[in-house]
């Protein structure tokens, strides 16, 4: 029996509709009869729907204990289904419409993160592909997506049109579409109207109450907000992990005009801290020391401007830990990004690493399980494979360590940071060839590694496990 107050099975004239949420073991679980057995309405598409639906469900919870790793790790957000928000179709092929379609959908992803109870998983996971590019089901599948937000964009000028739409990705029920028509200076509220739109229809609970939302910042200048929509475009064409030196240089300029015309935008000044602190550890600057020394300072200033901004805190907590080896305030700064965007992968990064060199292993393999269930694939894969390896190393995992290094040392050939992980872990299982081919490919993109610049750039707080790396990069054949 369904009961009239069970608000399981609403209906219009034309749609009916199924709250998953309402549903419970005594009612249509997997083993107990058909799902919806019993409600008949004698139309054949709903049969059709019922099935279908049904099937998805015993997948749904067969799929709960092949899901172990974001089950046991207590990271509550993924109690709730997945939104992937998918690449918007731009209707113009210029730069500026490119550039305005990506800087829209990342922050809309943004937005929708920032309710904080459900998780979101942005256009980068799926190779930023739209709905024109393939079976929207079985894209969503990939990233295990219960709902996708898909649309369209077309600039006139200062005129835009933006269709959005989102589907049930199991069924392909089409939940919720809205075409928003304006100015420039409505894209925030477009971006609010979307996100409040979808969370209404979705997490109906949720969108009563403001208690569990963090409203973002938004910049009052539209042109600063346009300079920032082409760094995001640079972004996502600059090249695996954090670009080349020429995208992110490129990125450099418009960040710098942004702050000179809107000096109070929190944003910007932390991707200014984004491109110092990367430029520091990349070793594209001749004095390392000042470029951290800068990140720490931009950072500072968009935590400072905006204390909820998340790329603030993820970068400054980054850059305290290399560059500073403070693994406190790192930590402290990691942990405040997860909360204020727990979707949010560079976030889960930054506290994994955190955790890593703080020797908290366990917490720091489980960030990084849930970061490549929000993005399997995060551009800074390499180093995070790199640093699971070594956690790996420490648990006594030896073959699951391997295998991860080998994974790590074939996405990422040239990346001489990951391969000197790869080496040490490849010497403590006795793969004696593959360590030494390693530590060769490390000395010939770093002729000047050894265990000074080891003992110097790895800040472990436990030297148990520097010590660990050590060794097994001696195996590897690593001189003093």
């Amino acid at each position: 029996m369904l009961g009239k107050d069970t608000e399981i099975v609403t209906a219009d004239s034309s749609t009916v509709r199924v709250n998953r949420t309402k549903l419970n073991s005594g009612f249509g679980a997997p083993g107990d009869g058909e799902f919806l057995e019993g409600l008949d309405l004698k139309s054949e598409p709903f049969d059709d729907w019922r099935r279908e639906a049904g099937a998805s469900l015993e997948r749904s919870c067969d799929s709960e204990s092949d899901a172990k790793s974001v089950e046991t790790s207590g990271h509550e957000i993924f109690r709730n289904p997945s939104i992937l928000v998918m690449a918007f179709v731009s209707a113009g092929q210029n730069e500026e419409d490119n550039a305005f379609a990506t800087g829209l959908v990342i922050d809309l992803r943004t937005s929708l993160s920032m309710w904080r109870q459900f998780p979101v998983i942005g256009p980068e996971a799926i190779g930023w592909h739209t709905e024109r590019d393939g079976n929207l089901r079985e894209i969503a599948e990939t990233v295990n997506a219960a709902y996708a937000i898909s649309g369209a964009i077309r600039r006139s000028g200062e005129r835009i049109r933006v269709t959005a739409s989102m589907s049930e990705t199991a069924t392909g029920y089409l939940v919720w579409t809205e075409t928003f028509d304006g100015q420039m200076s409505d894209v925030f509220e477009m971006q609010e109207n979307m996100g409040r739109a979808v969370v209404a229809r979705i997490f109906p609970e949720i969108a009563k109450s403001e208690a569990a939302r963090i409203t973002r910042q938004n910049p009052s200048d539209v042109a600063s907000w346009q300079l920032m929509a082409k760094v995001d475009e640079i972004e996502r064409v600059g090249g695996e992990g954090y670009g080349t030196p020429e995208s992110n240089r490129a990125q450099l300029v418009l960040l710098e005009d942004a702050v000179t015309r809107q000096p109070d935008y929190a944003r910007a000044w932390a991707r200014l801290g984004r491109y110092w602190f990367r430029s520091a550890l990349q070793g594209w600057l001749e004095d390392r020391s000042d470029g951290f020394e800068k990140a720490l300072e931009f950072t500072q200033k968009a935590v400072t401007l905006d204390p909820l901004d998340w790329e603030g805190h993820s970068y400054r907590a980054l850059t305290l830990i290399f560059g500073n080896h403070s693994f406190g305030p790192g930590r402290f700064h990691a942990q405040e990004a997860v909360r204020l965007n727990p979707s949010a992968p560079l976030a889960r990064h930054a506290l994994g690493c955190a955790l890593e060199w703080l020797g908290e292993i366990d917490e720091a393999i489980r960030q990084k399980e849930v970061l490549f269930a929000l993005n399997p694939n995060y551009p800074a894969r390499a180093a995070v494979l790199g640093e699971l390896s070594t956690c790996l190393l420490f648990q006594g995992k030896m073959e699951l360590a391997a295998e991860t290094a080998r994974n790590l040392r074939d996405l990422a050939p040239d990346y001489s940071r990951g391969l000197q992980r790869v080496a040490s872990v490849l010497g403590h299982v006795g793969a004696k060839e593959e360590a030494a081919d390693a530590l060769e490919r490390v000395m010939r993109l770093q002729p000047d590694f050894g265990e000074n610049y080891v003992r110097e750039t790895y800040p472990y707080s436990d030297t148990e496990h520097l010590e660990t790396l050590i060794r097994g990069l001696r195996l590897a054949g690593m001189q003093g």
